[in-house]
């Protein structure tokens, strides 16, 4: 679609310069056509480097993760760094964010005042926003920026010019608007065919039932009890506190945000309920998000019917198995093995319709924590969702998708995703 110009006017009660939180879709909305304008603009269209920096945290803020905006972070993300890579002899994320501080500056200078403000604070890396200075503003909009990745750019040397050769500066001025809005057209069109992040949540973000957010927790793989525990009037305040069905790892916790994160981002719907409560009758009445493996007995239900498998061969080891392959016992981690010695776990990741439900679910599953946060970060980061699309099947949209992921684990901390087994069907 070729980018169309509209007018847009202040909404009323807006302060001009006022700092505010994109709470509503509203707002977020308007953030992201305004981050879509800087992108177009000369100040960033040329950099893909810069564009990457900017568009990543801008993202992350508006699923609800800037507060988590570090300098490492954005190092791994969008520079491929790796997780124990050293800040303090590596400065490309402050040299970055340093030169998106001052390109943001130079697009507002250029005539650019009226509209929403995206400002780096110094010593920040979590944008801000303003509202613009009041009156309406005419703004070529583009629907959709091309998915950026993070690479230097490259200046081709300029041709030698003919000095008898007239001219024709003016025509190619009136020509290369049109040149622009076509190139962009196709930008937007290849973009949305090639959004692996949107195509593998289109199940549960275009339902209109709530999803449901099903956590793992310390009662660990055990079915919902007949009588809830925390209705008993003999259990003190304390006990209701620690018992294990009301107590969860905070690393699954942390991937639960995640989830809930992006389909607030999306306008979805959802609830939560841990596996302890959550009932059958809550998994018919709509899609589901499972957090957890051995932790989730609604994930244990599911897993033995699969491809991928978790196999228990020895007392405390855990292995995810292949039913084709059997004897391959690589994919384990020995829960006797000292946290902060773990150099490797490993997780499931699902996207299916329950045959029991006929619903539509997706897991994140891993032996440990650690490989749940991978799997977690990797359904929700747009960079790590296109290494699904570089070994997807064609039409694998619309098939169940089974994947197991390995992630270095480096003192307690889970590095990106790498996806090592797949099966489509």
């Amino acid at each position: 679609m070729i980018p169309h110009h509209v007018q847009e006017a202040e909404p009323a009660g807006r302060t001009p310069n006022l700092v505010f939180t994109p709470r509503t879709d509203s707002d977020r909305g308007e953030v992201r056509d305004q981050l879509r304008r800087i992108l177009s603009s000369p100040a960033f269209q040329n950099s893909k480097r810069y564009a990457a920096v900017l568009k990543f945290i801008v993202d992350q803020t508006l699923m609800g993760f800037g507060d988590r905006l570090k300098e490492r972070t954005i190092g791994i993300e969008v520079f491929d760094r790796r997780p124990d890579y050293d800040t303090a002899t590596d400065h490309a994320v402050r040299s970055a964010v340093a030169e998106v501080r001052k390109r943001l500056a130079q697009y507002y200078m250029n005539g650019a005042q009226r509209e929403l403000r995206i400002e780096i604070q110094p010593g920040s890396y979590m944008p801000q926003f303003r509202w613009g200075e009041e009156g309406p503003r005419f703004t070529t909009i583009p629907t959709q920026i091309p998915s950026i990745r993070p690479e230097r750019a490259v200046a081709e040397p300029l041709p030698a010019r003919d000095a008898h050769k007239p001219r024709i500066r003016s025509a190619w001025i009136a020509v290369a608007p049109v040149l622009l809005a076509a190139g962009l057209a196709v930008a937007v069109v290849t973009a949305r065919t090639h959004d692996t992040l949107d195509t593998f949540w289109k199940p549960l973000l275009a339902s209109r039932a709530p999803v449901l957010l099903c956590l793992g927790n310390l009662e660990g793989g055990e079915m919902p009890h007949a009588e809830n525990p925390g209705l008993n009037s003999k259990l003190s305040l304390s006990d209701f506190h620690n018992s294990p069905n009301t107590t969860v790892n905070e690393f699954d916790a942390f991937t639960l945000a995640k989830f809930s994160g992006l389909l607030q981002a999306n306008g979805t719907r959802f609830r939560f309920a841990s596996q302890s409560d959550a009932t059958f009758n809550d998994l018919q009445s709509g899609p589901a998000i499972l957090v957890g493996l051995l932790n989730n007995g609604w994930t244990e239900r599911l897993v033995p019917r699969l491809r991928y498998t978790v196999d228990q061969p020895t007392p405390g080891r855990y292995v995810i198995r292949d039913r084709e392959k059997p004897a391959n016992s690589d994919w384990s981690v020995d829960y006797s093995t000292p946290y902060l010695n773990l150099t490797k776990d490993y997780a499931i990741v699902l996207r299916m319709v329950d045959p029991k439900t006929e619903q539509a679910v997706i897991v994140a599953a891993g032996i440990t924590v650690f490989g749940t946060s991978a799997a977690g970060d990797f359904l929700t980061n747009r960079n790590e969702m296109k290494k699904l699309a570089a070994i997807a099947p064609s039409g694998w949209e619309r098939k169940n998708v089974e994947l197991v992921l390995s992630t270095d684990v480096i003192r307690g901390q889970s590095g990106p995703a790498t996806i090592v087994a797949s099966q489509f069907w």
